[in-house]
C-alpha cells in the first residue's frame, strides 16, 4: 500500500468508534463506524480499532499512520485563570500577548502536574478597563491587560492509556481533543441567534455540558452519569435484565410520549413493551423512572453554574441535547422539575460523519494559543517530564 496525504479523524467513543478519512481538498472520501459491546473493556476497543483501520486501508488502498482523536471522558475538567499585567508606558498587544499565554500555561503545569491541557480558550480580554470578547489588533497599544482563560484538561494516565492503544495499532496521535467541545464548537454556528446557548452531550456513562454567552464558552462541566444509568434504573426498579431494559429505553426514542409525574398509563406503549420483552410492566412507573434520572442528569450537570440568574432573565436561551443518551428527547415531551428556565429545549440529531467532520475542521483551525503552548512545551520538554515523573 502507498503512503498518503490523507487526514484521518477517529471519534473514540465508549459505545461507538467512528472514523473518517479526508483528502487534500477536505473531502470526506471514506467513513465507517463500529459499535462497542463491552464498553468497559479497552481490549475490545483496541480490537475494534484494529478492524476499522485495516478495513479502511483496504478501501482507500493506502496506509494510515497518523490520526486525530476525539475523546470524551468523565474526568475531563476545566480550570479558569486570569492573568493581569500593568505597564509604565503603552505597549503593543502583540509584544505581550503570548508571554501572558505562556505564563498561564506554566501555572497549569506547575499546579496540575498530573493533568494534560487539551484545550486553551481565551474567554475575555480587559484592556485598559474595557471588556473585549475578541482579541484586539496586534498593533493596538495598551497600558493594562487582563486575560481570562479556560483550560480543559484530562489526567495524564488516561491520555497515555489512549495513546498506547493507538501505538499498539501502529498509529501516531497528532492531536487529541475533547469530543464534546469540538462538536459544540462546530454546531454553535446553527444557533447564532441565542444569547445564552447551552449544549448537553449525554453519553454512555458521562454527560458533558458547555454554555456560551454570545458565542464565548463560559461554563464547562462533566459528570459521571449518562444514558446507561437510565438503563440501570429500569433494570433495578422493574426487576429486568440490562438487555431488556436497554431495549425498553430505546423503544421510547421518537415515540411522541409526554413524560410527566402526573399522567395516566399509556396502553399503546404497554402493549409494545410486552411485544419487546414478553412481560407486562407498569408504563406509568417506567415513565417516572426515566424522568427522575433525566432530571438528575440535568441538575447535576448545571450544579454550581455561576450565571443561573442571567439565564433565567435571558429572553432567548436554549438547551441543545446531543449524544446517544439524549435520544429520549427526540420527539418526546419532558415536564422537568428543574430550576433553569430555558426558553427552548431541543434535540440535535448528529450523524457519525458530522462528528468526524467537526474534528477535521477544528484540527485545521486550532487556535494560535494552543499551537503556541504545544510548540513551547516541546522546547521545555525536560520540565514537563520532570513534573510528570513526580506526579506518578
Amino acid at each position: 500500500m502507498k503512503q498518503n496525504n490523507y487526514s484521518t479523524i477517529i471519534d473514540f467513543g465508549s459505545d461507538n468508534l467512528r472514523l473518517s478519512v479526508f483528502n487534500r481538498d477536505s473531502k470526506n472520501i471514506f467513513s465507517s463506524s463500529q459499535q462497542i459491546v463491552d464498553k468497559n473493556n479497552f481490549e475490545e476497543h483496541s480490537k475494534t480499532l484494529n478492524f476499522l483501520i485495516r478495513n479502511t486501508e483496504k478501501k482507500i488502498a493506502s496506509h494510515l499512520e497518523s490520526i486525530v482523536v476525539l475523546y470524551d471522558n468523565k474526568d475531563f475538567f476545566s480550570v479558569d485563570i486570569s492573568i493581569k499585567k500593568t505597564f509604565d508606558q503603552p505597549i503593543l498587544f502583540k509584544d505581550i500577548y503570548f508571554s501572558l499565554i505562556r505564563e498561564a500555561n506554566l501555572l497549569i503545569i506547575n499546579n496540575y502536574a498530573k493533568d494534560k491541557v487539551i484545550h486553551l480558550v481565551p474567554i475575555k480580554y480587559i484592556i485598559d478597563g474595557k471588556d473585549y470578547f475578541k482579541k484586539i489588533k496586534d498593533e493596538d497599544k495598551l497600558n493594562s491587560i487582563v486575560i481570562e482563560i479556560k483550560f480543559i484538561c484530562i489526567n495524564w494516565n488516561i491520555y497515555n492509556k489512549i495513546l498506547n492503544i493507538f501505538k499498539n495499532n501502529n498509529l501516531q496521535i497528532l492531536n487529541m481533543y475533547c469530543s464534546s467541545y469540538v462538536k459544540f464548537f462546530s454546531y454553535i454556528n446553527s444557533f447564532k441567534e441565542y444569547n445564552y446557548l447551552t449544549f448537553l452531550d449525554i453519553g454512555w456513562e458521562r454527560s458533558t455540558i458547555i454554555s456560551y454567552n454570545k458565542n464565548q464558552p463560559i461554563y464547562f462541566n462533566t459528570i459521571s452519569i449518562g444514558g446507561n444509568h437510565v438503563t440501570k434504573d429500569i433494570s433495578k426498579i422493574l426487576n429486568l435484565n440490562l438487555s431488556d431494559s436497554e431495549k425498553i429505553k430505546k423503544s421510547f426514542n421518537k415515540s411522541e410520549i409526554e413524560f410527566s409525574f402526573y399522567q395516566e398509563n399509556l396502553e399503546g406503549k404497554k402493549n409494545l413493551i410486552k411485544e419487546i420483552i414478553g412481560k407486562d410492566i407498569s408504563t406509568d412507573l417506567l415513565r417516572k423512572v426515566v424522568l427522575a434520572r433525566v432530571e438528575e442528569i440535568i441538575n447535576l450537570a448545571f450544579k454550581d453554574m455561576p450565571f443561573s440568574k442571567d439565564l433565567k432573565n435571558s429572553p432567548n436561551s436554549t438547551l441543545v441535547l446531543t449524544g446517544n443518551g439524549s435520544h429520549l428527547f427526540n420527539e418526546n415531551s419532558f415536564h422537568l422539575n428543574i430550576e433553569y428556565d430555558f426558553k427552548e429545549i431541543s434535540f440535535y440529531e448528529e450523524s457519525d460523519s458530522e462528528i468526524c467532520n467537526a474534528g477535521y475542521f477544528y484540527n485545521r483551525i486550532e487556535s494560535q494559543e494552543m499551537k503556541f503552548i504545544k510548540k513551547n512545551n516541546k522546547k521545555t520538554g525536560f520540565f514537563e517530564k520532570f513534573f510528570n515523573l513526580f506526579s506518578k
